[in-house]
């Protein structure tokens, strides 16, 4: 008679924690959420809630842990060269940004209750665009697309701009209050149309993008 499986172990308390809160702060925000509900969503005392983490603060500042922890994974993953593989890289900036929406939405809150965490987003940035300029290098290297170092750090900055603000536009200028992955998908489409005045025929082909090749 062989052995029943062992169950799989129950995560920590400070991980169910950590798990709850990007749940709420995603759904809700920050503010809006009270150390009671999230105490009731890990199925905790709010006496034990506050034995992990005193401050909304120390909350944020650990799941900003694992928020850079997943900038990193997206900047430096493999990007080529089996066909595709720079549109699901682009891509996943945004699916990062659904994933992780409650600093891209809510991020003026953020850094109010959190201020320690600026000075780490902008050092991240700084890290993060570099890695985003090798791998748009080895699409230039590769005959994906035709632009000067130039063109490239400008590109960046642009995408950037877009990645990084395209929820402060939805609620600013089209009035979404509630943002839905189709939301970010529609995101992802923008970013991906600054590329299309640079990207070769072989660039469109492999990003799929449907714009004329560069130069043309």
């Amino acid at each position: 008679m062989s052995a029943s499986p062992k169950p799989t172990p129950r995560p920590k308390t400070r991980t169910r924690i950590l798990e709850a809160c990007k749940s709420l702060f995603n759904e809700r925000g920050p503010v809006a959420v009270t150390t009671a509900e999230i105490a009731a969503a890990v199925g905790i005392q709010e006496g034990n809630l506050h034995y992990h983490f005193n401050r909304k603060e120390q909350i944020l500042e650990a799941l900003f842990s694992d928020f850079e922890q997943a900038l990193r994974s997206v900047a430096v993953a493999d990007a080529g060269p089996a066909p595709g593989r720079y549109a699901a890289y682009l891509n996943g900036w945004f699916g990062l940004m659904w994933d992780w929406r409650c600093f891209y939405r809510d991020s003026a809150v953020v850094y109010s209750l959190a201020p320690g965490l600026r000075g780490r987003l902008e050092a991240l940035n700084n890290e993060l665009q570099g890695q985003v300029l090798r791998v748009l290098e080895s699409m230039v290297a590769a005959g994906l697309l035709k632009a000067s170092r130039r063109q490239l750090d400008e590109l960046i900055v642009n995408a950037w701009i877009v990645s990084t603000y395209w929820i402060d536009y939805l609620r600013s200028r089209r009035g979404v209050d509630s943002v839905l992955r189709e939301h970010i998908d529609w995101g992802a489409a923008q970013v991906l149309s600054l590329f299309a005045p640079y990207l070769t025929e072989q660039g469109n082909a492999e990003v799929g993008i449907g714009a004329a090749p560069a130069g043309a």
